[in-house]
C-alpha cells in the first residue's frame, strides 16, 4: 500500500502554467447551480422548426439497476478561464439545491428533484430504436460527499468557450473527501503524470490511478479503464486489485486544477491516450428514479452540430432547468453504441420541454418524456 501526498498548492513555473492553463480542462470552483443562461421561456405553444428523425429509449438489464450505495443530485464543479496565469476572478457561487421532501430507503440521498410527481402520466416505450445501456460503474464519491458532475462543464464542453475541451467529468469536493473505485478491477498506474504522461502535458493531472475493469466495450470488445484525477493522496499501487467501493485515494487540486475536486474519466483501449476518452455519464449508473437524456443533433446532410446548447426544462416545475451542450470538436469521442454528440446525466423522470439554441437564438423547440433508470434517445435534424 503506498499513500503519497502531493500539495495543491506547489507553485509551478509560470511558462509551464502558461502552457497548462490554455491546455486545461479543469479548474476549482465554479457555477454550479442552474446552468442556464437564457431568460425563463414565455408560455407559448412550442412548435417544431425540425423533424426528429427517430426517438428511443434504450433497455436496461438487471445489471444496469441503481444500487443503494450510490449517492445523488445534479450540478457543480470548478471553472478556470484560458488566461495563462491564475487569477482572484470573482467565480458564481452555486445555486442553492432544490429541497427532497421524501428520503428513500437505505438511509439513500437523493438529488434535486422536481417537487412533486409527474402530472402526466408516462407514455409507453418507444421502441423504434433500441440500444442497450451499459451503466456498469457506481459513483466514485461515497453518498456523504459531492457525487454528481458539473452542469457547466461536462464532457465535450467548453463552459460557453472559456475552457479547453473536457475529456472527463468534474465532482467538486473537499481536499481530502474520499475517492472510491467506480467497479471491480486492477490498478494498472498510481502516481503522479510527471514521468508518465495521461494528459496533453506533463503534471496536467497532478496526482493520477488508473484502473483496468473487468469488462469491456460491448460489441468491439475493448479493455475499458477509469482514471482519477487531481488526487491529494494516492492510496494504491499498480498492479493492486480493487473492488467496487474501495478506498483509493483523496480528493486534490495536484496538476491543472485551480481547486479541489475529482476529475474522472472513462478511457477506451489505451489507458496512457488522452485521444481515447468516453462520455462517463454513459457508464455511471443514474440515480434510482432518475434517467439520462442523450442523442445527435445533426444538420439537414446529417453532420453533427458542434457547441450547440439544449436547454431542458421541467414542465412541472420550470425553474428546474438545466442545459446539455453538444461535444465541441472530435478530439473526444462518442460511444461506439450510442455514436452522440451530447449527455446530460442525473435527470429526474419527468416531461420537459427542450429548447435548442446556438449563438443565443432558438433553433428547435419540442416536449419530451425522460424515462427512468435508462438513457432517453433523441436524433434531432434541424434544417437548412
Amino acid at each position: 500500500m503506498i499513500t503519497m501526498y502531493r500539495s495543491p498548492a506547489r507553485l509551478i513555473g509560470l511558462a509551464g502554467l502558461a502552457l497548462a492553463m490554455l491546455a486545461a480542462g479543469c479548474a476549482g470552483p465554479g457555477g454550479q447551480g442552474t446552468p442556464m443562461s437564457a431568460a425563463r421561456l414565455t408560455e407559448q405553444a412550442f412548435v417544431p422548426t425540425a423533424t426528429i428523425t427517430s426517438t428511443a429509449v434504450p433497455t436496461i438489464g438487471p445489471s444496469d439497476t441503481p444500487t443503494p450505495s450510490e449517492t445523488p443530485t445534479p450540478s457543480p464543479t470548478p471553472t478556470p478561464t484560458r488566461t495563462p496565469f491564475l487569477t482572484n476572478t470573482p467565480r458564481p457561487s452555486p445555486t442553492p439545491p432544490i429541497i427532497v421532501s421524501a428520503t428513500p430507503a437505505s438511509g439513500q440521498v437523493r438529488p434535486p428533484t422536481t417537487p412533486g410527481a409527474p402530472t402526466w402520466t408516462p407514455p409507453p416505450l418507444d421502441q423504434a430504436m433500441t440500444i442497450e445501456d451499459h451503466y456498469w460503474m457506481a459513483r466514485p464519491i461515497p453518498p456523504d460527499g459531492t457525487t454528481w458532475a458539473s452542469r457547466n462543464y461536462p464532457y465535450g464542453s467548453t463552459n460557453a468557450g472559456r475552457l479547453q475541451v473536457h475529456h472527463g467529468i468534474d465532482l467538486q469536493n473537499p481536499l481530502g473527501t474520499p475517492v472510491i473505485a467506480v467497479q471491480d478491477g486492477t490498478v494498472v498506474y498510481a502516481g503522479d503524470d510527471i514521468g508518465t504522461l495521461f494528459g496533453p502535458i506533463p503534471d496536467f493531472y497532478g496526482n493520477v490511478i488508473v484502473i483496468r475493469h473487468d469488462f469491456v466495450t460491448p460489441g468491439a470488445g475493448e479493455p475499458v479503464f477509469s482514471l482519477y484525477g487531481h488526487l491529494l493522496s494516492v492510496q494504491v499501487e499498480a498492479g493492486q486489485r480493487v473492488t467496487q467501493g474501495q478506498q483509493i485515494g483523496l480528493v486534490g487540486a495536484a496538476g491543472v486544477a485551480l481547486g479541489p475536486h475529482l476529475h474522472l474519466e472513462v478511457r477506451v483501449g489505451d489507458p496512457y491516450s488522452y485521444d481515447h476518452t468516453r462520455n462517463p455519464e454513459l457508464w455511471v449508473r443514474p440515480y434510482r428514479g432518475f434517467g439520462t437524456l442523450a442523442g445527435r443533433i445533426t444538420d439537414a446532410a446529417d453532420n453533427p452540430l458542434r457547441d450547440v446548447t439544449l436547454d431542458v426544462i421541467s414542465i412541472a416545475d420550470p425553474s428546474f432547468r438545466r442545459a446539455a451542450f453538444s461535444y465541441s470538436d472530435t478530439s473526444v469521442n462518442p460511444d461506439e453504441v450510442f455514436r452522440e454528440n451530447f449527455v446530460l446525466g442525473d435527470l429526474p423522470a419527468d416531461y420537459y420541454n427542450l429548447v435548442i439554441r446556438s449563438g443565443g437564438a432558438p433553433l428547435y423547440r419540442d416536449q419530451i418524456f425522460l424515462y427512468p433508470n435508462r438513457t432517453t434517445w433523441l436524433e434531432i435534424q434541424l434544417p437548412g
